[in-house]
């Protein structure tokens, strides 16, 4: 694996380009011929090694996408904040030169060996679709390119967009045949290298995205027509349900969820392993499909830890509320607890008490061990902004500066895998007990939960205000699937993406939620909040008082924090943000704008996208 990594900086250096035409039609390594290259197994492991490289999301990318209703840090997103304009966007090196590079390869692979060609094809054909699938998670309709473009080939650079729902029958097509061409395990490195697994995972994910976009968004200006046929296969919600359902089910049984507690964070695995596996330096192959590799060894790291500290990562009082009580039952039912504006509701601690090992597995609790063994280590404002702090992905302070962390990350993992099977069969009004115990139960049992017990049938109250696009003839069942995605893959770069597809996307604006609440407290004063006995939180306004609370703790109540949600002043949840006004456009938001200066290079040929004003008169 140190080839794949290094290897990649001078052939990236090798294919800068300055335009989205340069992109798609100059040759990707001027000093290469296709007549002499990709002719063995290294030379095309060596251009694939660039192509993994530019398509796969890194760890920091996947942390700074979860800004939202769930959690943010410091600093909001441009679709959080509403900046995002058309002449703001641009289409520049990471956007087609990918694309080029893997139909370059595809083109030319005339290794003799025919199961190492087979292998890199399906390579190719994964990354194209994974390619394809963020662009139209982004943009919706885009030009589908299967071929490499010559510079005189101007009715293809000018070609315009293709409907999305043709766009991701191809995606589909490239995972069956990725699936069909690569291997079930490479001979070396095989959780960095995608296999036939991988493909059955990301078309399980691609599938769920689209079905569940079309079912939410039809009738709007994004999905005018939901059911279209493109050749002999009419799609729909329902059709890409089912791809997502069947791809899923192929694996579903054929791994297991990593149980190790081999730091010692908790004296059972139960309460260890989830929090562990994220922990990881060496990523372990039975939950891990495919991974990102960071190691000193090969001088490549992530800053994710030092990102968390710095911005602040926070949860929010939503997220907390998903998690269920220890004994399954929802927070709903629990004496003294409340989620609505204006009434009383549980402290930090108590808030702690009782729930899903998950939760103190992923924030920071009155309980908190560090890695190192610190215990009950105090929390502090230098690290969060609400009170719940995130320490998912949180390792020893050697990874506290930036760009030091070496745990490897999961890119596409068996737990995800196991909830996209049972939204899918949810949203299809399908799901059984069955079902169920072999996907959602298999989650909570690594973590000592109780197992949901058959189908769901009485609707959270909290779950439907969270979610009031919801509908389903299993709407009990497509709620309760919601809360444990939400609690099993928080801070994995979902929860956007899972908001614009539900139809929620007025969810990643603060406005929509209140700004990010956090703990709730009983007013201006001091707090205990671990209750050791020691001033832990110091709240005030007007004159700043004498406190034995750290430094970093002494919070003045004003612009930006503020205390909201009480039947009194500064009664409430602590919030942040609390006070951004960004309203959001259903009839926009959901999609990115095109780039004007792309629309202009093809004379209106790129069509725009609903709701956005780029000047241009096509």
């Amino acid at each position: 694996m140190k080839k794949i990594i290094i290897a990649l900086s001078f052939v990236a250096a090798a294919l800068g380009l300055t335009s989205c035409e340069d992109f798609l039609t100059k040759t990707p390594e001027t000093t290469l011929s296709p007549d002499t290259y990709f002719s063995s197994k290294a030379e095309l492991d060596l251009w694939a090694n660039k192509i993994y490289n530019d398509i796969l999301p890194t760890a920091d990318e996947l942390a700074e996408l979860n800004a939202d209703d769930n959690g943010s840090t410091s600093s909001l997103s441009a679709i959080q904040r509403g900046t995002r304009t058309p002449s703001s966007k641009s289409w520049s090196a990471s956007t087609w030169k990918p694309l080029r590079n893997i139909n370059y390869m595809l083109e030319n692979n005339k290794c003799s060996d025919a199961s190492v060609k087979a292998m890199y094809d399906g390579v190719g054909y994964f990354f194209r679709a994974w390619f394809y699938f963020d662009k139209v998670r982004q943009y919706g309709d885009i030009p589908w390119y299967d071929h490499v473009i010559g510079s005189s080939d101007v009715d293809d650079l000018n070609k315009p967009r293709d409907p999305r729902g043709y766009v991701m029958l191809q995606v589909m097509k490239d995972l069956d045949k990725a699936y069909e061409l690569l291997p079930a395990r490479w001979p070396s490195d095989a959780v960095y290298h995608v296999s036939k697994d991988a493909a059955l995972a990301l078309k399980s994910r691609a599938a769920l995205f689209e079905g569940t976009f079309r079912k939410y968004h039809a009738g709007t200006p994004y999905v005018p027509q939901d059911s279209q046929t493109f050749g002999d296969v009419t799609i729909s919600s329902e059709y890409f349900l089912r791809q997502a359902a069947d791809a899923a089910s192929k694996m579903i049984g054929t791994r297991k969820l990593y149980t190790g507690n081999t730091l010692g964070l908790a004296p059972k695995a139960t309460d260890a392993s989830y929090r562990e596996y994220f922990l990881l330096e060496t990523a372990e192959t039975d939950e891990t499909i495919l991974s990102r590799r960071y190691s000193v060894d090969i001088l490549v790291r992530h800053g994710i830890q030092f990102t968390y500290k710095s911005n602040h990562r926070s949860a929010s009082n939503r997220m907390v509320n998903h998690y269920l009580q220890s004994n399954g039952e929802s927070m709903t039912k629990r004496i003294g607890f409340a989620y609505k504006d204006g009434e009383a509701t549980l402290s930090y601690a108590d808030m702690f008490v009782g729930r899903d090992p998950r939760m103190a597995q992923t924030l920071h609790g009155p309980d908190y061990v560090a890695i190192d063994g610190t215990a009950h280590e105090p929390l502090s404002w230098e690290r969060t902004f609400n009170g719940y702090r995130v320490i998912k992905y949180i390792s020893d302070s050697s990874h506290e500066t930036a760009t030091t962390s070496t745990t490897d990350f999961p890119v596409l993992r068996y737990a995800e895998v196991l909830l996209n099977y049972a939204e899918a069969k949810a949203e299809l009004g399908e799901l059984t007990a069955d079902d169920i115990s072999k996907t959602v139960d298999v989650l909570r049992d690594r973590v000592g939960m109780p197992a949901m017990g058959g189908v769901p049938t009485e609707v959270d109250p909290m779950l439907m205000d969270y979610y009031p696009h919801a509908t389903g003839s299993q709407l009990a069942a497509i709620l309760e699937v919601r809360r444990e995605r939400t609690v099993e893959l928080f801070c994995e770069g979902f929860r956007q993406w899972d908001l614009l597809r539900w139809g929620e996307g007025a969810l990643l604006t603060p406005l929509a939620t209140g700004g990010f609440r956090g703990i709730w407290v009983n007013g201006l004063g001091e707090y205990d909040l671990d209750k050791d006995g020691k001033i832990d939180l110091c709240l005030w306004q007007g004159t700043k008082p004498a406190t034995t609370a750290p430094a970093t703790n002494i919070i003045e109540i004003g612009d930006q924090f503020t205390i909201t949600g009480g039947p009194s002043a500064n009664v409430g949840y602590l919030t942040y943000y609390g006070k951004e006004d960004y309203t959001w456009h259903e009839d926009r938001d959901y999609l990115w704008p095109i780039p004007a200066d792309q629309r202009s290079l093809t004379k209106g040929a790129l069509s725009q996208n609903p709701g956005w004003d780029d000047g241009l008169s096509f």
